[in-house]
């Protein structure tokens, strides 16, 4: 009977165990999609207007690539959300912020406006890189076009670089992650990823928003133990 009996409450404490941890990890779970929904919300609009902005199209060859290369607006567009969210208000109320990120979507969509002007020239043609290189210059808008997307990437690269150093005036950023802002922006071709140097800032800014939450939350669990 005491065998039994201590059996059965040992059963007791390892099932309330195994609830206390699943409900301590269900208000995880619960907790990070509260914190970060935004993040979700941001994205899920901008990959629906990438897939129905790229299947109008329908190319191979040289025009692929530039089909490719016409798309850093939606991943700009993204990251510029996530950062000004991710901010705190001192740093989301800064209209020079909102002007380098307007500038920055704005070249992006220069990068759209000359890849779609090659794509163009190119119509069906099937072109290899070597053939294109070799016919394209004939075509009109062809060369106009790869000069208006390299434009409108160079500005991105530009606006990332003030951000970052803007961000870090604002002290926003510490100086370590500007410069690495600034660098990565700087050595990414800006015909692959124009400003990539975005990501490095929102990544920061994300990472100073978690903390925050976690003091937040801290700081508000023994107010709520005192007050029960």
């Amino acid at each position: 009977m005491f065998n039994r009996g201590r059996g059965s409450s040992a059963r007791r404490r390892e099932e309330s165990q195994v609830s206390s941890t699943a409900q301590a990890l269900a208000k995880r779970v619960l907790a990070f999609l509260r914190d970060w929904w935004p993040v979700a919300a941001f994205l899920l609009p901008v990959l629906a207007m990438q897939a129905v902005w790229s299947a109008q199209y329908d190319v191979a060859g040289h025009a692929a690539g530039h089909l490719q290369s016409a798309t850093p607006v939606f991943p700009m567009v993204f990251l510029s959300a996530v950062l000004l969210w991710a901010l705190p208000r001192r740093g989301r109320r800064d209209p020079v912020l909102w002007l380098l990120l307007a500038v920055a979507i704005t070249s992006c969509l220069v990068v759209i406006a000359g890849n779609v002007r090659v794509i163009d020239a190119i119509g069906g043609a099937t072109w290899s890189d070597e053939q294109a290189g070799q016919l394209g210059p004939a075509r009109p808008g062809f060369d106009s076009g790869h000069d208006l997307a390299e434009r409108g990437a160079w500005g991105a690269v530009l606006a990332t670089v003030l951000l970052a150093g803007l961000l870090w005036l604002r002290r926003l950023v510490s100086a370590t992650v500007a410069a690495a802002a600034a660098a990565v922006s700087l050595v990414v071709p800006s015909f692959i990823a124009p400003g990539a140097g975005v990501v490095v800032l929102v990544v920061s800014a994300a990472v100073a928003h978690a903390r925050a939450l976690r003091l937040a939350r801290g700081h508000a669990e023994p107010s709520g133990a005192t007050g029960r």
